[in-house]
């Protein structure tokens, strides 16, 4: 199953018309890879919702299309003790797969500041697809940790000048959001990334990441 630029577009688009209200959402993954030119397909769109009852009304329409809910715990693998309490709804037909979020993908909150760096405002009809920057893209794609994460975070890494203290700062400020010390996540996701594929990391960001990381684990276990 992959899904290219015009064919998102088109469902975007359909969706958007069948909507009563406006609804604004999220790109993410590989769907804002796609916007950004680092992807001409993806294996699914990835949607970031507000609230749930933008989700749930997002959903039904899909249903209306013709899609079915399939089990999440078979994609997320890595991430299966955060499925419980943020389990996204997956969605298929046909070529398509969509994983539906509502306001957090997994173990990572959507924060204002993810918000303040989107990139593009696109309009379907009533659906506003905001779509956010690479460096987020990055960080999502350690949080969500699937299956092909890795070399589309090596694509952007290749495409963009990343601009690492956003990551890292970002990285913090989900620590104190959430329950999770994402600085390790981000650490051990970036060190695999230098090591197994080559990215273009500089070794200064790893130390800075793994002192950052040792000294939020020291703050945790004093707790």
């Amino acid at each position: 199953m992959v899904v290219n630029l015009e064919s998102q577009n088109q469902l975007l688009l359909d969706v958007g018309k069948r909507l009563k209200r406006k609804i604004e959402c999220y790109a993410i993954g590989g769907s804002a890879m796609i916007y950004h030119g680092a992807k001409k397909e993806t294996k699914d769109i990835d949607i970031v919702f507000l609230n749930e009852n933008d989700q749930k009304e997002v959903v039904s329409i899909l249903k209306e299309f013709g899609f079915k809910e399939r089990l999440t715990r078979l994609v997320y693998i890595k991430r299966l003790e955060h499925l419980k309490k943020n389990s996204p709804i997956m969605l298929e037909k046909d070529e398509f797969r969509i994983d539906l979020f509502n306001k957090k993908v997994i173990c990572f909150y959507l924060t204002n500041s993810i918000e303040n760096r989107v990139t593009d405002l696109l309009e379907f009809g009533n659906l506003f697809f905001k779509v956010i920057s690479p460096e987020d893209i990055i960080l999502l794609k350690c949080a969500t940790e699937r299956a092909g994460d890795r070399i589309d975070a090596l694509e952007l890494i290749k495409l963009f000048n990343i601009n690492w203290k956003i990551i890292i700062k970002e990285s913090l400020e989900q620590t104190k959001l959430g329950e999770n010390i994402f600085p390790v996540y981000l650490y051990d996701f970036l060190l695999e990334l230098k090591e197994d594929l080559k990215a273009e990391i500089p070794s200064s960001v790893l130390k800075e990441l793994l002192k950052i990381s040792e000294e939020q684990m020291i703050k945790k276990f004093r707790k």
